[in-house]
């Protein structure tokens, strides 16, 4: 009799498991495009425009939000790409796959403080080209470049139905062609970044 009510209390137990696990991975908690939306395109020190997507990268981000804007800041220029993740989370990659996927060569990799956490600087090369790439995960409140970290908040709030807190964005800063911004200075100037 022990033995079948453990069985039957195991069982009842995967059932419940399977149920939610299918639950939480259906359920989209709130999509918060309106974090991207509300990215600030000119202020008083910067200016934005939009940049078209590649053919390439319209088929791979598909219906996900996604912006992608050339900027100038202070005495810096950019081009930024956000990724919101929260209506498919499978579209945000491990920025350091897609860069080597796209060709380009590491050759430093070291973390910068930024307002709220840090960001990742990548220096990179493609035959005979050079440029830079500063990327981060941000919630709203605390900022990071780490994808494990990423892929955990973004679990723990489909678990809890989106109650753990907001879908994390990835930035991604890049340099233009013959420009190696500082960085560290830009971003101290850049406060709207933060404001995502």
């Amino acid at each position: 009799m022990n033995d079948r009510h453990n069985n039957t209390m195991l069982w009842a137990l995967l059932a419940m498991a399977v149920l939610f696990g299918t639950a939480a991975e259906w359920h989209t908690p709130g999509v918060s495009t309106d974090r991207l939306a509300a990215l600030r395109k000119n202020g008083s020190l910067f200016a934005s425009r939009p940049l078209p997507f590649s053919p390439e990268e319209t088929a791979f981000y598909g219906t996900v939000r996604v912006l992608k804007r050339f900027y100038q800041c202070w005495n810096g220029a950019f081009i930024l790409i956000a990724i919101d993740g929260s209506a498919n989370r499978h579209a945000v990659h491990d920025p350091l796959y897609c860069i080597k996927g796209a060709g380009w060569e590491i050759t430093e990799s070291r973390r910068l403080v930024v307002d709220g956490g840090t960001a990742t600087l990548l220096s990179l090369t493609r035959k005979g080209q050079q440029r830079e790439a500063v990327f981060w995960f941000s919630d709203g409140s605390s900022r990071h470049s780490s994808v494990l970290r990423y892929w955990l908040q973004t679990t723990l709030r489909r678990l809890t139905f989106g109650a753990s807190g907001k879908e994390p964005v990835l930035l991604i800063l890049q340099s233009i062609e013959h420009d190696r911004p500082d960085w560290q200075s830009l971003l101290e100037r850049c406060l709207f970044l933060f404001e995502v």
